[in-house]
């Protein structure tokens, strides 16, 4: 019963940082424009 319960949290967890991750991932793309004054 213990084993069962602790593959059911390892499982939930994973499921979550993959969902999370995955959101973030859009994030990472995103490169603004460099503005004028910084590119000399």
């Amino acid at each position: 019963m213990k084993r069962k319960m602790v593959a059911l949290i390892a499982s939930i967890c994973t499921v979550m940082a993959l969902s999370i991750s995955a959101s973030a991932c859009v994030y990472a793309y995103y490169q603004p424009e460099e503005p004028e004054a910084l590119r000399k």
